[in-house]
């Protein structure tokens, strides 16, 4: 901006010596001129047609000065043109906030984030934005405020992990609900009572049939579904101990399949991780 002010105090120099010289100022006209000086120079163009019609000047002989308007709008508008572009700071998005700790649930969102890439921001469990003053509670740019672990896992993939359409949430959200609605009792049972996933159960040998067949439950990838199926089976040797899955030796290889995952020990500890490789036995 200071070389644009010195060329514009440097033209208008030479324009007011020419006007009081009785020489003729540039001979331009408004369309070359427009055509040369861009958008500032038609602001300024503009601002020099208004002060000659307001002094009776435009079309006459001392609306030559004007034409040294012309002339300088050109220069600033070329100047203006030239310069380098501003570079505008870009406001990066805050990290999505998650209150929680590691005897929660919360493991299951921070899983999830360490295999999609998601910036996550933990913060104390107390005092919890939760309706219920519950754990966990994630806040996001927005404000957006969500509750209970499958809810945030499927909001999470629903914004970052592309999984955005009516047809795409299909194959996903019915293993989160799953998951949360009928696995957990299964994992442990009526108010923690103990786990049944060894036991004669028609939905455990549904799974073990489906992980048979595939290594993952969605397109065989590992997904969202896996982080909500897989957290609820893998909690249950860290609270029952050892677990004899010889009648489902395909949930048994599934379980220590994804505690193998380098995101699942940075989410849930590595001695949860641990637990799972010695715990479960097929």
């Amino acid at each position: 901006m200071a070389i644009l002010a010195a060329l514009l105090r440097q033209t208008c120099s030479t324009v007011f010596l020419a006007a009081s010289s009785g020489l003729a100022a540039p001979r331009l006209t408004r369309k070359s001129s427009l055509r040369a000086s861009g958008s500032y120079g038609r602001i300024l163009w503009k601002s020099a047609e208004r002060t000659a019609r307001k002094s009776g000047s435009y079309g006459s002989a001392p609306f030559h000065l004007s034409g040294g308007a012309i002339f300088t709008a050109a220069l600033v508008g070329s100047a203006v043109a030239a310069l380098p572009p501003v570079k505008r700071k870009r406001t990066q998005m805050l990290a999505a906030r998650l209150h929680g700790h590691q005897q929660t649930r919360s493991p299951l969102v921070n899983w999830y984030c360490e295999e999609a890439g998601v910036p996550i921001e933990m913060r104390n469990p107390r005092p919890s934005p939760h309706p219920f003053g519950q754990v966990p509670h994630l806040s996001d740019d927005g404000g957006v405020e969500v509750f209970e672990s499958g809810a945030i896992l499927l909001y999470l993939a629903d914004k970052y992990g592309g999984i955005d359409t009516p047809e795409k949430r299909a194959k996903y959200t019915k293993w989160v609900v799953w998951a949360n609605a009928t696995l957990d009792t299964i994992c442990f049972g009526h108010r923690m009572s103990g786990t049944e996933i060894a036991a004669p159960n028609k939905s455990m040998d549904t799974l073990e049939e489906i992980l048979g067949q595939s290594e993952w439950l969605v397109d065989n990838e590992f997904s969202v579904a896996d982080v909500a199926v897989a957290s609820y089976l893998n909690y249950v040797p860290v609270f029952f101990g050892n677990i004899d899955l010889s009648r489902r030796p395909n949930v048994a290889a599934y379980m220590k399949r994804c505690a193998a995952r380098p995101s699942f020990a940075k989410a849930f500890g590595e001695q949860h991780a641990a637990a799972v490789a010695s715990q479960v036995q097929a």
